[in-house]
């Protein structure tokens, strides 16, 4: 038993600090996307449950490839793939408030 909480309690704050990690590396994306205090809770939540795995991508970089002539200061796919999560994010708390 004390295994199993050890492991759950290192899962939910590996989560929490991928969480945290994340925010201040796109912080200028989140303000850009409009993103709200509501919208934060939520994709805390998720970290939560499964923010490990998403921070060993963003890490190693699994899936993207370094563009070395960016003319912005920001990720626009990064951007749009947020504004899309807060869409996603209203409509399921609009379904919730019903």
């Amino acid at each position: 038993m004390v295994k199993i909480s050890t492991m759950i309690s290192v899962w939910l704050w590996g989560g929490i600090f991928s969480f945290i990690y994340l925010y201040f590396k796109s912080r200028k994306e989140i303000k850009i996307a409009g993103l709200e205090s509501v919208h934060l809770c939520a994709i805390f939540i998720i970290f939560a449950a499964v923010g490990v795995p998403i921070f060993l991508m963003d890490v190693f970089n699994f899936d993207k490839e370094e563009d070395e002539n960016k003319d912005l200061d920001y990720d626009e796919e990064l951007v749009e793939k947020l504004e899309e999560l807060k869409e996603t994010i209203d409509l399921l708390l609009l379904s919730l408030k019903k």
